[in-house]
């Protein structure tokens, strides 16, 4: 008990600056990757995640799938051009029902699967998940992601290396500082990432002519689709509750671009 005392003790030690390094704002937006690596990482992984699969390539599916990407494209490209212009986007209809996802790789690659058309509903709902999905991207949380992940490795290694005697120890100490920094900061960035697409992603689907207020309701379906989720603080992912309150408290300025958008056409 009082080597996993000791332990625990050296391991909270090295996640401590970890956990405060996003109130210190030093982890919050950094990214040492380019626009280009994440158009780059993208286009390199994406053949590799559809090797296998079943692309649909005509059908009303698959027509409504690329015509409201193009739309949320085109919208992107205007509210934030500095990235969405640097990006070659492209997606696929996946031919998998039992498959209720989306996603969209750093760069713009991006696929739907068919399971998730039923719970989308229409074009509208269907808009939802995809601006989702495109915000990702143009906020480039996937290579911040990754930038987090590598400082974090070092801060812990050497955190560890401070604090152990021996190299058996700090293995012990870099282990369980890993677990303390995951439930600390990694699962708290992705839920703030989460919603961040989520606001994001219905300015693009209301400039592109789509009504935002579909988004409450399509996350809902998906609440009752996925049954019980895991508790908040051990997700990547916001409750479906947090997630529709602050989906509610964005919406009235996204209903304004939206009548904007109306107008304009």
């Amino acid at each position: 008990m009082k080597l996993l005392a000791s332990l625990f003790a050296k391991a909270s030690a090295a996640a401590l600056a970890v956990h405060l390094l996003p109130a210190c704002g030093l982890l919050g937006n950094l990214n040492h990757y380019q626009v280009s690596d994440d158009a780059t990482l993208g286009a390199e992984a994406y053949p590799e995640l559809l090797s296998g699969e079943t692309v649909i390539s005509s059908g009303a599916d698959h027509r409504m799938v690329d015509r409201l990407t193009q739309r949320l494209v085109a919208a992107a490209r205007e509210l934030d051009p500095v990235v969405a212009n640097q990006f070659d986007w492209e997606v696929r209809l996946i031919e998998q029902d039992e498959v209720v996802n989306a996603w969209c790789l750093p760069g713009g690659k991006m696929a739907v699967f068919t399971g998730i058309l039923p719970i989308a509903g229409d074009e509208t709902g269907l808009a939802v998940v995809m601006s989702h999905e495109i915000a990702h991207a143009t906020l480039r949380h996937g290579t911040e992601r990754m930038t987090r992940q590598d400082l974090l490795t070092q801060l812990i290694e050497a955190g560890a290396e401070a604090y152990s005697e021996d190299a058996e120890t700090k293995q012990q100490t870099e282990a369980l500082a890993s677990d303390a920094a995951h439930l600390l900061v990694s699962l708290p960035f992705g839920r703030d990432a989460e919603i961040e697409a989520d606001t994001r992603g219905l300015m693009y689907m209301a400039r592109a002519g789509y009504d935002p207020r579909a988004a409450v309701g399509f996350w809902e379906r998906m609440s009752s689709a996925s049954g019980s989720a895991p508790f908040e603080l051990f997700s990547t992912h916001p409750s479906d509750e947090r997630r529709i309150e602050q989906i509610r408290e964005a919406l009235p300025e996204a209903i304004r671009a939206y009548e904007q958008s109306l107008g304009s056409r």
